[in-house]
């Protein structure tokens, strides 16, 4: 049977980071940084996309109302 570990008092852990014995990094940080970075530039360029189109079918209603209200009487 495993032995369960006592918990360590606040002064007794470390205070700096301390890396794991045998443990590999599976992808480098820089590569999640830019793929991040990519991401969000995407999402952004998508979204303002959509307002963008979504403010010309505004505005071509806003041209209709207007040559509708001109035409009355």
């Amino acid at each position: 049977m495993m032995q369960e570990a006592e918990p360590k008092a606040p002064d007794d852990r470390a205070t700096t980071f301390q890396s794991s014995e045998g443990a590999r990094e599976t992808r480098s940080g820089e590569v999640l940084l830019v793929e991040a970075y990519a991401v969000l530039w995407i999402l952004l360029f998508g979204f303002l996309a959509a307002q963008w189109r979504a403010h010309g079918r505004l505005e071509a209603k806003l041209d209709d109302l207007e040559a509708k209200l001109r035409k009355t009487p």
